[in-house]
């Protein structure tokens, strides 16, 4: 009768050794470190106007980055999956839970820094699935489909701010009270904090480029904004629980107590961004909108309006009384103009890609609101 040599018995030893931990492996196991359908892109588009991309990898890895910012800041975490739910824990201490909604798109859950997952999450938002070969900052490998990441944030650029921040996004302020100037204007106007850490302006009354930007930081459990004209604005929480933003004049101390403070709420993107740069329209510039607008489905009298130098803008025909035609002042404003009549009436002549239309506002109406008519205009060379 033969025995197995020694070398033999051990071989057989270890061959089992080995295989005792993969018989063991539960099937919830294999699920915590396999992405399976999570694997890949997902485009999130954020309450506060940004696409997030977040990239899911194996190995328990993910990160995110922002699309159509001027961030070049990228995210990175961990995740773990259990199921149809993948849990994913980032760098900054925010928590998100992916859940599958069909092929194609998921549902993403958010959870502050320190906060329970048995309690309420403060967003709660859909993304949609994109193709890997998205251009900028991201490459595939052909041979193993493995994503890595190629644009590393640059040192000399202002840190962008961290996902979550409550305050990225749009704000609508009240100027009734007379934050740089009294009267005049709309009653509201709109700030947008980016991700990217840049400030802009719509609608406000202040002397200067309504373009500005400015830059703004978190100080605590406020926003700091700083403005070229050395001016800053404060924002921050105030005593009944909402928010106000205060104003400091170059002089002035931020410990001191602010000017005009008045009311500021966050909004949606869908109410804002289309006074900014920020809804893909393309920039109109003085060129553009110079000259006389006409009805393009000419109906009654023969009406326009002229586009002229140095801000002044004329009707015709009147609609104050006047046998002739009445003034006004325009502004520029990205993808639209603004035109301010001698009644305080108002005209929008703006971008509705591939047209541009013209929305009418009667006396003393804001144009945050409805206008009473929009119609498709077009340019001429010279005045009919």
């Amino acid at each position: 009768m033969k025995h197995p040599l020694p070398f033999q018995s051990f071989l057989v030893f270890s061959i089992l050794l080995l295989a005792l931990p993969l018989a063991a492996q539960t099937s919830d196991e294999v699920e915590s470190v396999d992405p399976g359908p999570f694997y890949g892109f997902w485009e999130i588009q954020e309450p506060a106007g940004d696409k997030c991309v977040v990239i899911i990898k194996r190995g328990g890895r993910l990160s995110c980055f922002w699309a159509g910012t001027s961030s070049r800041a990228i995210q990175k975490g961990t995740w773990t999956r259990a199921g149809d739910v993948l849990t994913a824990r980032w760098e900054t201490g925010h928590v998100d839970t992916f859940k599958k909604l069909g092929d194609n798109a998921v549902e993403r859950k958010s959870w502050q820094p320190g906060s329970s997952l048995m309690e309420d999450p403060f967003l709660t938002i859909r993304g949609v699935r994109v193709d890997s070969r998205i251009p900028g900052s991201l490459t595939i490998k052909s041979d193993e489909t493995r994503i890595r990441e190629e644009e590393i944030p640059d040192p000399q650029q202002a840190p962008a701010i961290t996902m979550g921040n409550a305050f990225i996004g749009f704000w609508k302020i009240d100027q009734s009270t007379g934050i740089f100037g009294i009267g005049g204007g709309e009653p509201f106007f709109y700030l947008r904090l980016a991700r990217s850490g840049e400030a802009t302006v719509a609608l406000r009354d202040w002397e200067g480029d309504q373009a500005v930007r400015g830059k703004w930081r978190t100080d605590g459990d406020r926003v700091i904004v700083s403005w070229p004209n050395n001016r800053r604005d404060v924002l921050m929480q105030n005593k009944k629980g909402g928010y106000s933003l205060g104003t400091y004049k170059p002089k002035d101390n931020l410990t001191d107590k602010p000017r005009n403070p008045a009311t500021a709420e966050k909004v949606q993107p869908a109410e804002a961004e289309r006074y900014f740069d920020a809804g893909n329209f393309s920039r109109l510039t003085v060129v553009d909108i110079r000259g006389t607008w006409t009805p393009v489905e000419k109906q009654g009298r023969s009406e326009y309006i002229s586009i002229e130098g140095w801000g002044n803008a004329y009707r015709s025909p009147s609609v104050t009384g006047s046998t002739g035609t009445d003034p006004g002042k325009w502004r520029l404003q990205n993808d639209r103009v603004v035109i301010t009549w001698v009644d305080n009436s108002k005209d929008i002549i703006r971008l509705d890609f591939p047209y541009m239309v013209q929305e009418s506002y009667s006396k003393n109406e804001p144009i945050t609101g409805a206008p009473f008519r929009t119609i498709k205009v077009k340019r001429n060379p010279t005045k009919e």
